[in-house]
């Protein structure tokens, strides 16, 4: 589309339409009735192409029909950037996020108007070294919970999806008074899968005859697969320490990209339970009759964005 350029007697004056001057005499552009239909069509067909119906009462189409249209051009368009993925740098509109955080598997259909998802996906984390009843004199100490394994990918949508994907989620490591627990794998679809994080170690020392100790916390998820944009191991927790000098904490929980980890903990006090994938803080303990169980680990977690 352009001016009326090659239309004789049109009047433009530097390329543009101007108005009549009636003081200095000088005439007004023309508009050709031509020019003006295809300048009326050219409008008419892209709010057409965003599956729009013309209304010309509106003054708001031609907007509406761009924000809903340049996406879709935008992938048209753009090579491939991920080799063997299928997948556009165009991002696209995004349409909503989608959280998964219930222990098992449930169905994800994705939005009939998404082309394109970008799913986040992290194993559940450990949970930390708990403590049974100290021998008299005695200290025991727990490391922190690893956190799940992440992966991460971008997917244009495919007619298979429409059915739905099932995204599986397994629950965080379970608190006790022992060495923790792994924490449960994740997957989505055939297309992902990470590891749970592992649980913190724990050890028992004799007190005042030890002037420091220390135990290692849960190692990382270590397995994942099927991330284009990433595939991350799990941090591990980390350690449990004693020394005569400063006392007792308890090794935290590690970190997931969803949570900051369970903070650690002084002596006797409870345990702190992660979230989303993260590990659960280890137990430091001196009590003769009672258990100071560790923290439990965070569930496995999934996160779906959807672009038009």
């Amino acid at each position: 589309m352009d001016y009326p350029k090659t239309i004789p007697g049109v009047g433009l004056v530097n390329g543009g339409f101007v108005d009549e001057n009636p003081v200095a005499g000088t005439p007004g552009s023309l508009i050709p009735a031509a020019w003006g239909n295809s300048v009326t069509q050219e409008i008419l067909n892209a709010i057409k192409a965003a599956g729009l119906t013309p209304d010309e009462a509106k003054t708001d189409q031609l907007a509406t029909a761009i924000g809903a249209l340049v996406d879709f051009t935008k992938l048209k368009n753009t090579p491939t950037t991920l080799s063997g993925y299928g997948i556009s740098d165009a991002t696209g509109r995004l349409l909503a996020v989608k959280q998964f955080d219930t222990v098992g598997i449930t169905v994800y259909v994705p939005d009939p108007r998404a082309k394109r998802i970008r799913v986040r996906l992290i194993g559940a984390g450990g949970s930390g070294g708990g403590c049974g009843p100290a021998p008299a004199n005695s200290q025991n100490l727990g490391g922190g919970g690893g956190a799940g394994a992440y992966a991460e990918s971008l997917y244009d949508i495919k007619p298979e999806m429409l059915a739905g994907i099932p995204v599986s989620l397994g629950a965080g490591g379970a608190p006790g008074n022992t060495t923790g627990k792994m924490g449960g794998g994740a997957s989505f679809g055939t297309y992902m899968s990470v590891s749970g994080g592992g649980g913190g170690q724990v050890i028992s020392f004799t007190t005042p005859a030890a002037t420091s100790a220390f135990i290692q916390g849960g190692v990382g998820g270590q397995a994942v697969t099927g991330g284009n944009l990433c595939n991350a191991r799990g941090a591990s927790g980390t350690y449990a320490m004693f020394n005569n000098n400063w006392g007792t904490l308890s090794g935290t929980g590690a970190a997931s990209p969803f949570d900051g980890g369970a903070p650690c903990v002084g002596l006797n006090s409870s345990a702190v339970a992660g979230s989303r994938g993260s590990g659960g803080g280890g137990a430091c303990s001196s009590n003769t009759a009672n258990t100071v169980p560790g923290g439990a680990g965070g569930n496995a977690f999934c996160e779906i964005w959807e672009y038009a």
